[in-house]
């Protein structure tokens, strides 16, 4: 592969340097925004919402007298159990009130943060592989073009988002070593292999 014939010295390789990095990192914002608004992450408010009373799951009133009504709220063994086990299960119980505010039963189990936890990892680990594959691309391609300025832009970039990828899918921690070790023995060995 032909290299450049008039080496580059100077103000001209640093100026080389510091656009290639700049670009570098406007090539990483621009994946970045190209992925969440092609493949968006799951939102919260999609998951738990006002309808969902998610916001109420916890008793008004416990177990205490109540100075205005005088009344107290009293320890119910069989609402315990089930509010055990609703949160055993990853759920948030949504209680029913009476009318001196105190909890008489368990209306629902909700499981939207459960169900929003699930969804999350698996998108963590949809875009760990979008991001480790385009970086991987993008080290490619910067060991093998000749021009100086685009290994400046590509390596770093790529790099980056290998890591970035990495750290977004950092719960399945196997497979981000398997697939990070089998990248980094790639892009040695086509490092090697451009070097020599």
């Amino acid at each position: 592969m032909p290299e450049n014939k008039h080496p580059i010295h100077g103000r001209t390789l640093a100026l080389t340097i510091i656009v290639g990095i700049f670009i570098a990192i406007m090539v990483i914002t621009l994946v970045n925004l190209i992925v969440s608004y092609s493949y968006p992450a799951p939102e919260y408010n999609k998951y738990c919402n006002s309808s969902s009373n998610y916001y109420y799951s916890y008793p008004a009133k416990p177990y205490l007298p109540q100075p205005e009504t005088n009344a107290s709220c009293f320890f119910n063994s069989t609402l315990n159990n089930q509010v055990d086990s609703c949160t055993a299960q990853g759920g948030s119980p949504i209680y029913q009130y009476n009318d001196n505010g105190c909890t008489v039963a368990l209306k629902q189990c909700d499981f939207c943060a459960k169900q929003l936890d699930t969804d999350t990892k698996s998108y963590n680990r949809v875009s760990f592989f979008i991001f480790a594959i385009i970086g991987f691309i993008l080290v490619v391609l910067g060991l093998f073009i000749p021009t100086l300025l685009l290994q400046i832009i590509a390596l770093p970039a790529g790099a980056i988002l290998v890591i970035e990828a990495a750290v977004k899918n950092f719960d399945d921690k196997l497979a981000v070593i398997i697939v990070l070790a089998l990248l980094v023995i790639a892009a040695i060995y086509l490092a090697l292999k451009k070097l020599r």
